[in-house]
């Protein structure tokens, strides 16, 4: 079986971080490997969720261990996601050095809501997104990352900007959750390739945690598996949205988007 490390968040109550990696990861053959950057007690964007023990949590001296006891290799998919503060980051600069295969998902904010981890933390994931194979972020995420104004970014520029940094970079990209004509739209891009997938907008009375981090497990599953760049994204937008949609009306049937090139746009 392949190996997949999983190094985010231990949430009690949602299901993100690692729950939601371990609850897509985990019946699908792989050895899971789970690495806690910080344990809390609900999503971070909850008023009153609680951070747990953070002074004394080292992921780095995790991941040493749990590499030596179970002989994980430099070329597992490991996946980074969120970072509660910028001494937990110096961590995981070393694990991102140590490993081939770096999936990033820069677990920063989100529109409507902003930055909900500090500036510095921030500032680490834009020093940080060209060292690694893969980044998975949603679109607030990814304009300020990109220091662009989610307000004025429309969609030719994204594109634009998107096959820039993967051809500079050779960084394949997911970006998640792009408002486009009252709908959501999903890219994909590795250089001049570029995939779109537009769904209907779901509107949740609360706002749903975890999307993204279901997502960026899944899209681990597709890379792992080495399937195409069309075949990826409509695997994992089909999977999300029915996922979604099912928790919004259990009555809902399965749909299957259509993957549509963005290369002239």
């Amino acid at each position: 079986m392949s190996n997949i490390i999983s190094v985010q968040s231990s949430v009690f109550n949602d299901l993100v971080g690692n729950h939601a990696a371990r609850l897509i990861l985990s019946n699908r053959n792989y050895n899971f490997y789970e690495i806690p950057t910080v344990i809390l007690t609900s999503h971070k964007a909850h008023k009153n969720s609680l951070q747990l023990h953070t002074e004394n949590l080292n992921p780095w001296k995790i991941f040493s261990s749990v590499k030596k006891t179970y002989k994980l290799k430099k070329q597992d998919l490991t996946i980074i996601g969120y970072i509660p503060n910028v001494e937990t980051s110096k961590y995981i600069s070393k694990i991102i050095v140590d490993q081939k295969r770096i999936l990033l998902d820069p677990v920063m904010g989100d529109e409507g809501v902003g930055l909900y981890i500090s500036k510095d933390v921030a500032q680490f994931f834009r020093n940080t997104i060209t060292k690694v194979s893969y980044i998975s972020a949603n679109f607030f995420e990814w304009s300020y990352l990109n220091y662009r104004n989610i307000n004025n970014y429309e969609l030719p520029l994204i594109i634009k900007d998107l096959k820039k940094f993967s051809n500079t970079h050779n960084i394949q990209l997911l970006i998640r959750s792009i408002p486009y004509k009252g709908k959501l739209l999903n890219i994909l891009c590795h250089k001049n390739k570029v995939w779109g997938i537009t769904t209907p907008l779901l509107n949740f009375k609360n706002r749903f945690h975890g999307a993204g981090d279901l997502s960026t497990a899944l899209y681990a599953h597709n890379i792992n598996e080495k399937v195409s760049l069309k075949q990826t994204l409509e695997n994992v937008t089909g999977n999300i949205y029915n996922l979604l949609a099912k928790k919004k009306s259990k009555s809902s049937r399965g749909v299957f988007f259509k993957a549509k090139s963005l290369n002239n746009l």
